[in-house]
């Protein structure tokens, strides 16, 4: 009778579920998507028991698919970041705010201002953001008094489905970096919570562990709401960033890959952390192993590729992602390096690394009469390339080895050229996309007794290999990346400032 390895990812817009035999093959998968609603002021948020909702859809979904399987184990990972609290009794006390809430973008400008934010950087080694746990603790205290006093524990999305699956509560140590972990004592600080003003939430905050380590067993609830299993053993939760680098297999310091996903990543693993008042981007610590992820992440990544080709569904509309990105590349593949002079800014969003700017916006910058379409969508693939090469400048330089890169971009093999020869290293593309679903069933595995998690990890993947091509083109290029983006952020601020006094 086959064995099955079970992995869950709950992210921001899609909730998916794989099955696994031990040596990697996925078997079976299931997804659906997960509704964000915005809120006036820049709030993102999520209702907690609609997403519970979506996960036991896919769940039912995934185990009616593998009718007749054994199933060994349960790991889970989710976005990071953001407040989802829960009562007592384990109800929700209201929405989830996410990590990409900016509402308290205003607040997080008076904490730079006081020094507070430095202890955060310190302590954590973090660039505090608006959508971080203390920060929105903060304005729910302020502006949602009723939700703060009905509040029993803090936690992460996936924290939150570990309980509804198991009845226990944990979190393991990614998801609890940021922003109240000490890295070098790996236990929360009292004077990072003091900085925020937030030592209410001492005894609200869950104990981190490792996310090889059991959380617990399916209860006879959960097992009637998605079809599992009861007693079937479930490992800690994890961030979905951190299942995928165990799914990948990296562990040790000096490993590098990059995401080209909705948002744009640079990770860089260390085991050296010099404390810093203002670092660059994030830092959390891995799921299982003694080192630091560095994490920097651009605030938009594939997304502009997306808003560019959806202002023009005529030219670069299509029934499919493949079919956009084939039309897209069709336009921007003769145009050179550099976009004809063209730069683009991809802060649609705000940006977060390798500097922090909530209320940032993007621009297209240097275009003429004679600038076409093709340019300005090259410029856009460029724009996002180029804030990786920002973040590896700012933080460690550029890499001086292969670097791994996966997300929905890394199968555009015009943009992995691009970033390849933005980066002056290979980059290296899996034919599998699924390393956070399959790190997740990995750690799941780890924690039922079956080895380490990356060593379970290990599996045959056929990888792709994109060589520079006109490295050396993109150092003119990406200085003047970086000096319209230095002046580009003075330009903001002034206009915030107009903004402020005209509304």
């Amino acid at each position: 009778m086959t064995k099955l390895w079970l992995g869950l990812d709950v992210g921001t817009t899609a909730v998916k579920a794989a099955a696994y035999t031990p040596d990697g093959r996925q078997v079976a998968l299931s997804e659906a998507p997960s509704k964000v609603t915005q809120v006036p002021g820049g709030g993102n948020e999520q209702d907690m028991a609609q997403v519970w909702q979506t996960v036991t859809g896919v769940l039912s979904d995934l185990v009616a698919q593998c009718d007749g399987a054994v199933f060994q184990s349960l790991g889970i990972a989710a976005q990071g970041d953001g407040l989802w609290c829960v009562t007592a009794d384990g109800a929700p006390a209201g929405p989830a705010m996410l990590w990409n809430d900016t509402r308290t973008a205003d607040d997080l400008d008076t904490l730079d201002a006081s020094g507070a934010a430095a202890v955060i950087g310190r302590g954590c080694n973090t660039s505090l953001w608006s959508g971080t746990s203390g920060m929105l603790w903060r304005w729910v205290r302020a502006n949602r008094p009723e939700m703060a006093a009905s509040t029993a524990h803090v936690m992460t999305c996936v924290d939150w489905i570990g309980l509804n699956l198991t009845g226990a509560l944990a979190t393991d140590f990614s998801d609890a970096t940021i922003p109240f972990l000490d890295i070098a004592s790996r236990s929360y600080a009292r004077a990072q919570l003091d900085a925020l003003d937030c030592a209410d939430l001492a005894d609200k905050l869950i104990e981190p562990r490792s996310a090889d380590s059991v959380l617990g067993q399916v209860t006879e609830a959960a097992a009637q709401a998605t079809g599992l299993p009861a007693g079937l053993m479930v490992s800690v939760g994890t961030l979905d960033l951190s299942a995928m680098l165990v799914g990948m297999g990296l562990h040790r310091a000096g490993e590098t890959m990059m995401i080209m996903g909705t948002t744009a990543v640079v990770n860089i693993l260390t085991d050296r952390i010099e404390p810093a008042n203002a670092p660059v981007g994030a830092s959390c610590l891995h799921p299982t192993a003694p080192v630091t992820i560095r994490v920097l992440a651009p605030t938009t990544g594939a997304a502009a590729f997306d808003w560019f080709a959806a202002l023009h569904p005529q030219s670069l509309g299509g029934a499919s992602a493949g079919e956009v990105a084939a039309r897209m590349n069709a336009l921007v593949r003769d145009v050179p390096p550099g976009a004809n002079g063209v730069t683009f800014l991809p802060y649609l969003n705000g940006e977060r690394a390798p500097f922090v700017a909530p209320n940032l916006r993007g621009a297209f910058h240097g275009l003429s009469s004679a600038s076409t379409t093709g340019d300005m969508g090259r410029a856009v693939m460029e724009g996002a390339a180029l804030s990786l090469r920002h973040c590896f400048e700012e933080e460690t330089g550029l890499p001086t080895t292969p670097v791994q890169l996966t997300g929905g971009g890394s199968k555009n093999p015009v943009w992995c050229q691009i970033i390849a020869d933005v980066v002056g290293q290979p980059v290296l593309v899996s034919a599998a996309s699924d390393h956070g679903l399959w790190g997740a069933a990995a750690l799941g595995a780890s924690a039922s007794g079956l080895g380490e998690a990356v060593a379970l990890a290990s599996r045959d993947e056929d990888l792709q290999s994109y060589t520079p091509q006109n490295h050396a083109a993109y150092g003119p290029v990406y200085a003047r990346y970086a000096m319209i983006s230095r002046s580009h952020r003075a330009l903001q601020a002034e206009l915030n400032t107009l903004r402020e006094t005209t509304t």
